[in-house]
């Protein structure tokens, strides 16, 4: 059964990049930011070559990890205010992963981002944690919260 749940939150933390790249590309869409959350993950592999679907795969498989380990953090700390903890999580995991970019990529392999994709990826990183929350909420921990 604890293998049946946790490729259950693994599922959950894919379809929780989903809102994210959603809100994402409409923030592109209208230039409040030059990449979408899967194009930038795609950057990390391609180093300089955007790419949605390499972006998708690497999105999916990092929502689905990082779902995986809240749900043990949280199955040990408690889950109660989930919603609060993922989102924070998320922007936590979000700082982590932009230092990083910064460092390695940006300016070496594609040019400076203008400071409205910083935003717009913050954005989408509230929307991924507050996502997932909701998901893990209502599917997961529904029994010890309720």
């Amino acid at each position: 059964m604890i293998q049946d749940k946790v490729i259950i939150i693994g599922l959950l933390g894919v379809l929780s990049t989903i809102p994210g790249e959603i809100a994402s590309r409409i923030l592109v869409y209208f230039d409040i930011g030059k990449f979408g959350i899967y194009e930038l993950a795609s950057i990390i592999i391609t180093l300089n070559r955007p790419v949605f679907i390499i972006g998708l795969i690497v999105d999916f498989l990092v929502g689905s990890v990082f779902a995986v380990l809240l749900y043990f953090i949280f199955e040990k700390l408690g889950s109660c205010h989930l919603v609060i903890k993922t989102t924070v999580c998320s922007l936590l995991a979000w700082l982590i992963c932009e230092l990083l970019f910064t460092a390695i990529i940006e300016g070496k392999y594609i040019s400076i981002r203008p400071i409205n994709d910083y935003y717009s990826h913050i954005f989408s990183a509230i929307i991924f944690g507050i996502t997932l929350g909701l998901l893990l909420k209502k599917l997961i921990f529904k029994k010890l919260n309720s």
